[in-house]
């Protein structure tokens, strides 16, 4: 894991840099005892505003189920689809028995095939969730690495931007691009974040082949502990 200073970025990269402790084995046990808390149609459902909370969001094909899965080393925790727009509540699972720390996957925006009232109330209960939530703590967004950037993507960049809030940016689905290809990608990644000012991470992975698992449970677990 490579810090710029000038950037104030971590560059995560397919091959990390071993650390001088076993990070690996404790960030890994630290998600692989991740539980389902509930699903909620609503902000307002939401269990007690308490401890830490990692969001994830994207758009409804970014693949964020399977990350989900892969970072907790377990298939069924979150459940996927080969359609767009499964994810239609706000998912709450624990990670750890310990600590009050939870992850929190918000619904898929950008999806057309559903009713225009069911995609306001996703965009509802995600406003709601990301202005309202005190114990928020980092927003990962998920995006599809051939299609970055869409404007729901960058208009939450910049929302974190204003908020001060860290932030992830996931290219998810490397496996799509030859290594070279995808390493070009988060290049232009980093490039187009450089003027930020909020503590982020670019990371290439692949829920299909695990690149770039490591890495973001990493952040995670350095975000988390923050």
């Amino acid at each position: 894991m490579l810090y710029d200073v000038a950037r104030r970025h971590y560059i995560l990269t397919f091959k990390a840099v071993p650390l001088n402790y076993n990070f690996h084995m404790v960030s890994h046990n630290f998600l692989q005892n991740s539980v389902f808390i509930g699903s909620y149609p609503s902000y307002d459902d939401l269990p007690d505003d308490s401890g830490s909370e990692i969001a994830f969001c994207g758009r409804s094909n970014c693949g964020k189920s399977s990350v989900l899965n892969a970072i907790t080393n377990n298939k069924k925790l979150a459940k996927t689809s080969k359609t767009p727009g499964r994810t239609q509540s706000i998912n709450v699972f624990k990670v750890d028995k310990d600590k009050n720390n939870k992850i929190i996957d918000l619904p898929g925006y950008g999806y057309a095939k559903v009713s225009k009232s069911m995609r306001a109330d996703w965009g509802v209960s995600i406003d709601n969730y990301l202005n309202k939530r005190k114990s928020l703590k980092a927003l990962v967004i998920i995006m599809d690495i051939r299609h970055p950037f869409k404007d729901d993507d960058l208009t939450l960049i910049n929302w974190c931007e204003v908020k001060n809030l860290p932030l992830v940016i996931l290219l998810n689905k490397s496996d799509k691009l030859s290594k070279n290809k995808a390493s070009q990608e988060q290049l232009r990644a980093l490039d187009k974040l450089k003027n930020l000012s909020t503590r982020n991470f670019v990371i290439s992975t692949s829920a299909t082949t695990k690149e770039g698992v490591n890495e973001l449970v990493e952040a995670m677990v350095d975000l988390f502990s923050e």
